[in-house]
């Protein structure tokens, strides 16, 4: 390998923070002090490169990072090359040998220009940076980072990074040991185990799963004979041998089909788009190529969302269930529906709600809309029924049964019996309006959406019945206005699809909060396909959409929002600051009405909101 084709690469000039050059990165310059915190920071060791690689990033934005320490041991890790780490990749590169002989810093800033074969460089990129890390006053690794498009790396990121380098020395060298072994697939060490990383993969998974409609199911694979492989024998040894282990199980699983190493001797196998029965069917195949007397050392649990859970850490949960019921059954394998524990109430209300609406009109449907308020009210039962007792439920003077209701308060029945009686009427045959059955489901569904979110029962009714008063007001026809009235009636149903564990912590964090941001994308898909109820789509996704831009989920400004979305979002926004919530209490109406006007303008259209002002009358 030339390296002499780089010496045109190579910085030879000092690279120090000059007080012109602070002063001109001002905003950056803290951060190069603030990685020397991590001395302090209780943390795994094995997840100090990563922290290192976030400061990294903060510091100069880089698509793929490349990290080679070769004293006293050959260890590597990267960021980035997920799916697409070379083989050869843990033997260095024709940057790594540069810097490591001339233990200088590396600029490329065009690498079409530099004259470099392509078959030598280790992925496809558009410029690169590589700075030496020294020990004491040895160069005992290097740091490469890569960007594959966008703005060339400059000398001005050399100084930072280097700095940071500087102040990186110890940190990096916690993670210095000889003989490390590294998992080729998830920028993770393969010789500790993955579990504090899987539920952020799992997440990932979950979210697709949803926004698909398509079922995902997942595995732990435990080998029993700890002793039988000599995994214990030789640490590096053994950490080869689950290494081959992990990936002759995904060899014969799908190419999409993920497998991790989880806990001591264990793995965990994600299958996207498979139900539970295809999940037994595809682990079967699998661990059957391993041989007999491999396969039968191993036990497994299978879960599957959204049949028995409706999250990642439920389905987690549950298959460590099903695994242990495996093991104390002295089989195999086991899904979590054999351990006897399944309960409905681990279903998940999103894809659920999304089936009914896309029913026709049927009393089991109804049913099942009912057996999610049982759900969320965590009562005993709530069903229809043609005999009392229960709560008598009547339209038009016709009779059409009770809702039988147990360990619910009796006000909840009350709401249903109002709204539901249309789309149940329709179900018997009494009412040949279809409309009234998709108005009586989104009008229930409105008030489960209500309960799920902590606002009152009623809550979006009342939005709606303002939101199509307003819209005759603005001056729109019958139709138009009846459009968004139904729309903003539909425009919560997206907190089914928000995991439960969220409205029930005491804390939200940021992540959560993204969470809950995105029912206006749940709401979208829980309603894409029921054309019947013309609902205006923008209203859905953009009515948390802010004048100045701060809103979500797109950041919209201006007039880039719809009318129908601006409309809503002072409509939503006065009746919540006058709606008791569980976090905080309700405003007084004149109240509300100031904290409206102040957000005139920044947050809300100036000209409907005004118009809205007039039309409440407070």
């Amino acid at each position: 390998m030339c390296n002499d084709r780089l010496k045109h690469c190579v910085i030879d000039q000092t690279l120090e923070l000059s007080p012109e050059f602070i002063k001109d990165n001002s905003e950056v310059i803290p951060l190069l002090f603030q990685v020397l915190l991590l001395n302090d920071i209780d943390v795994r060791v094995e997840k100090i490169s990563d922290l290192f690689l976030n400061f990294v990033e903060h510091i100069t934005p880089y698509d793929a990072a490349l990290v080679y320490i070769w004293s006293p041991g050959d260890t590597w890790f990267c960021r980035g090359l997920q799916g697409e780490i070379p083989e050869e990749i843990e033997k260095g590169d024709i940057f790594t040998s540069t810097i490591r002989r001339v233990a200088r810093p590396l600029l490329v800033n065009d690498v079409s220009a530099a004259g470099i074969e392509s078959q030598e460089l280790p992925m496809a990129f558009s410029s690169m940076i590589g700075l030496p890390i020294y020990k004491d006053t040895k160069v005992i690794g290097c740091l490469e980072l890569f960007r594959m498009t966008g703005p060339s790396f400059s000398v001005n990121d050399l100084v930072l990074v280097k700095h940071l380098l500087l102040s990186s020395e110890n940190i990096l060298q916690q993670v210095i040991s000889p003989h490390r072994e590294f998992d080729e697939a998830l920028d993770i060490r393969m010789d500790i185990p993955q579990r504090h990383v899987l539920l952020e993969v799992l997440h990932q998974y979950e979210e697709l799963s949803k926004r698909l409609s398509f079922p995902l199911s997942v595995a732990i694979i435990e080998i029993e004979d700890r002793n039988k492989f000599g995994l214990y024998h030789h640490i590096p040894e053994g950490v080869r041998t689950l290494k081959t282990l992990a990936k002759r199980i995904h060899d014969g699983l799908r190419c999409y089909d993920k497998v991790l190493r989880y806990e001591e001797l264990s793995f965990f196998v994600i299958l996207p788009g498979c139900s539970s029965q295809d999940a037994i069917t595809a682990l079967h195949n699998a661990t059957l190529n391993l041989g007999a007397d491999l396969a039968n050392n191993m036990t497994m649990g299978i879960a599957t969302l959204p049949d028995e859970t409706q999250d990642a850490k439920g389905l987690i949960n549950i298959a460590h269930q099903a695994l242990s019921h495996a093991k104390k059954k002295g089989i195999h394998m086991a899904k979590f529906a054999q351990t006897g524990s399944l309960k409905l109430t681990n279903l998940s209300l999103e894809l659920r709600m999304k089936k009914i609406l896309q029913s026709g009109p049927h009393v089991s449907v109804l049913n099942e809309l009912l057996d999610l308020f049982r759900i969320q009210c965590q009562a005993d039962d709530i069903s229809l029924r043609y005999e009392p007792p229960g709560y008598a439920v009547s339209w038009e003077g016709f009779d059409l049964g009770y809702i039988n209701h147990q360990g619910l308060s009796n006000d909840i029945p009350e709401w249903i019996a109002t709204y539901l009686s249309p789309a149940w009427a329709v179900s018997l045959g009494v009412d040949t309006d279809i409309r009234n059955w998709y108005l009586g489901i989104l009008s229930t569904a409105s008030i489960l959406s209500d309960l799920r979110a902590g606002y009152p029962m009623g809550y979006s009714l009342k939005v709606a019945d303002q939101m199509y008063t307003l819209a005759k007001e603005l001056g729109k026809g019958d139709i138009q206005a009846s459009q968004w009235a139904h729309s903003s009636l539909a425009a919560n149903l997206g907190y089914l699809g928000v995991p439960t564990t969220i409205f029930t912590k005491g804390e939200i964090t940021p992540f959560d909060k993204k969470k809950i941001d995105a029912h206006t994308l749940i709401t979208s898909r829980i309603l894409k396909d029921v054309a019947v109820l013309d609902i205006d789509s923008e209203i859905l996704l953009y009515h948390h959409e802010n004048m100045d831009g701060s809103g979500y989920p797109r950041g919209l400004k201006g007039e880039e929002i719809p009318l129908g979305a601006r409309a809503m979002r002072i409509v939503d926004a006065f009746n919540a600051m006058t709606s008791p919530r569980l976090y905080r209490f309700q405003m007084e109406p004149q109240e509300a009405l100031r904290e409206l006007c102040s957000m005139s303008g920044r947050v809300l259209d100036p000209d409907v909101t005004s118009l809205y002002v007039d039309l409440i009358g407070f």
